[in-house]
């Protein structure tokens, strides 16, 4: 894929599941941390979205202890294409810290 999606779309793209915080790390790479306690049903939400695909198995990140974190990038252009129509998506080559949307929960 190698593009990076606008912040909304990756936010629907992974819903339900709710991360405390969603990287664009580029390259299509984004990174879901989960801090203590870790809602174990919200990580397999992400696990079982067909739309994503793994890079690594969730793993606890050294800046985070106890927490969890899962890297994936979107599993197919079709998926993203699907998304962005519904999505402004900007062109993202940096870094940047994807805001948390509140929920109902």
């Amino acid at each position: 894929m190698g593009k990076s999606l606008s912040r909304n779309t990756i936010w629907d793209l992974i819903a339900p599941a709710v991360p405390d915080s969603l990287e664009d790390l580029g390259k299509g790479q984004y990174l879901a941390k989960w801090w203590t306690p870790v809602p174990m049903d919200d990580v397999e939400r992400l696990l079982r979205n067909k739309r994503i695909k793994l890079h690594l198995e969730p793993f606890e990140p050294r800046d985070l202890p106890q927490g969890l974190a899962v890297l994936f990038s979107v599993a197919d252009s079709e998926t993203a294409a699907h998304l962005a129509e519904h999505v402004n998506t900007t062109p993202n080559n940096q870094l940047s810290r994807l805001p948390l949307r509140k929920t109902g929960s």
